[in-house]
């Protein structure tokens, strides 16, 4: 049977201030994160080799309790035994839920992964479907901020740098609850694969540094 492997979990926090001046949204009152994880296919192999593909997603953003709530539904995969942390037989859902918790409390800033070569691309679409009042106030909005562009009649808000432009993340964070489409869908994350540390290790989370 094939499952996930998780390999490392990586979260970084964009301070509430460095988002409020760029996009007026009400969950601004408060910092917003965003949580990556490292992993791949038990029986998924880069080219003819030996070792296993892995890559990198966002599979957070938002309150730190709006990620908790989604990494409560990515945990129930592993009761079934679809998903299991690296070298471990199996992986409760409980220990995936504290392991995302303890991420989250020790994020770092969004340089800090930069510096160590890590990369997160947003992009989103208006969802399909017809257009409440409400969602057309919410793109004439967003548009007045940044234009989108046209694929067809949808529009697209695309090249979104999440970790090196505080405008692109508020925009991100703010709006791409327009696209349907799940988080991990929403963003492309690049970063070192195949180290033999936590990308995170030695790095001081930024809640101390601000401390």
């Amino acid at each position: 049977m094939s499952y996930r492997i998780v390999y490392d979990l990586a979260a970084v926090r964009l301070p509430a201030e460095t988002l409020r001046p760029h996009v007026a949204d009400s969950s601004f009152y408060a910092d917003q994160y965003l949580l990556m994880e490292l992993g791949g296919d038990n029986n998924v192999y880069e080219g003819r080799g030996s070792l296993r593909a892995r890559s990198w997603s966002l599979i957070g953003a938002g309150q730190n309790w709006e990620i908790m709530r989604q990494v409560v539904q990515y945990a129930a995969s592993c009761e079934g035994g679809g998903m299991r942390f690296s070298g471990a037989s199996e992986t409760q859902a409980e220990t995936y839920i504290r392991k995302c918790r303890t991420v989250l409390r020790d994020a770092v800033g969004a340089q800090a992964l930069l510096d160590r070569g890590m990369t997160c691309t947003g992009k989103f679409a208006l969802r399909k479907g017809p257009v409440s009042v409400w969602l057309q106030k919410r793109v004439d909005e967003l548009s007045a901020i940044k234009a989108p562009e046209m694929t067809g009649e949808t529009p697209v808000w695309s090249w979104l740098n999440l970790l090196r432009d505080p405008k692109d993340a508020a925009i991100f964070l703010a709006y791409s609850n327009l696209d349907d489409a799940p988080v991990y869908n929403r963003a492309t994350v690049h970063g070192p694969c195949h180290e033999r540390h936590a990308i995170t290790k030695g790095l001081i989370p930024l809640a101390e540094c601000a401390a």
